[in-house]
């Protein structure tokens, strides 16, 4: 019974691997998890039919029971951290919101980028006093910097340029903040961080440890057929950050 639950779930993982694939021409970040888990499962499932695990020592059949289950363990701690930022609503009237930047398709925003753009100038219509930070530099096949696109985009909704600020150099959250708060007049600026909801309670544990503003964050809506790798993935980017000392 054990051996079909591991081959059902390889079969799942490599599937979602195809699917997210094709959705994303195989260019989405870290989609190779999906298809090294499907084969890890695949080969326990074939390792439990054959009798491999039975004639393993007991002792490394413990401990790898014990490593998974702490695995497993730290994984839903985390992946309930990413959830609790699913709904962030932020707080109103903030001195700056501060735009993370995503994938531009030459000069046009990438749906992740697109419904981020949207929230921002929802969220500048309702705040008029808050100023925009667009934070985002140039990345592999994109025209134009992800700042730029961003502030093209707030400016064709009808946000006025004097209230939009570009920082355009950044490659990741962690200088997405660092340099988006160079920007910045006043040591305690009240501080909105926007992005996809997955993305919201790293881009906040990021922005509270690198400086001292208030900050709270914001969710622009993600749904759909990558919302689960998406999810997955923050798992990896966040124990990257905590080494890094990011967060």
């Amino acid at each position: 019974m054990k051996e079909k639950v591991f081959l059902a779930a390889g079969v799942l993982c490599l599937a979602y691997y195809g699917v997210c694939g094709i959705y994303g021409n195989f260019k989405i970040s870290v989609l190779w998890i999906w298809l090294l888990t499907g084969l890890g499962f695949v080969a326990a499932g074939l390792g439990l039919y054959h009798g491999v695990w039975t004639a393993a020592p007991a002792a490394a059949r413990a401990a790898i029971r014990v490593l998974a289950v702490l695995f497993l363990c730290v994984f839903l701690l985390v992946e309930a951290a990413v959830i609790s930022g699913l709904s962030a609503k932020g707080e109103p009237d903030l001195d700056y919101l501060v735009v993370l930047g995503a994938a531009v398709k030459g000069t046009e925003p990438g749906e992740a980028l697109r419904l981020r753009i949207q929230a921002a100038a929802r969220y500048l219509e309702a705040n008029p006093r808050t100023v925009a930070i667009v934070s985002g530099g140039r990345g592999t096949g994109e025209e134009i910097t992800e700042a730029e696109c961003m502030e093209r985009e707030l400016l064709r909704l009808g946000i006025p340029p004097e209230r939009i600020v570009q920082e355009n150099r950044s490659r990741s959250t962690a200088e997405n903040i660092r340099f988006s708060y160079e920007l910045m007049s006043g040591q305690t600026a009240r501080v909105g961080v926007l992005s996809n909801n997955f993305h919201i309670f790293r881009a906040v544990a990021i922005a509270r440890k690198q400086g001292n503003h208030p900050v709270c964050g914001i969710a622009a809506p993600y749904s759909g057929v990558l919302l689960p790798h998406y999810m997955v993935r923050e798992f990896m980017t966040l124990v990257v950050d905590k080494l890094r000392g990011n967060l």
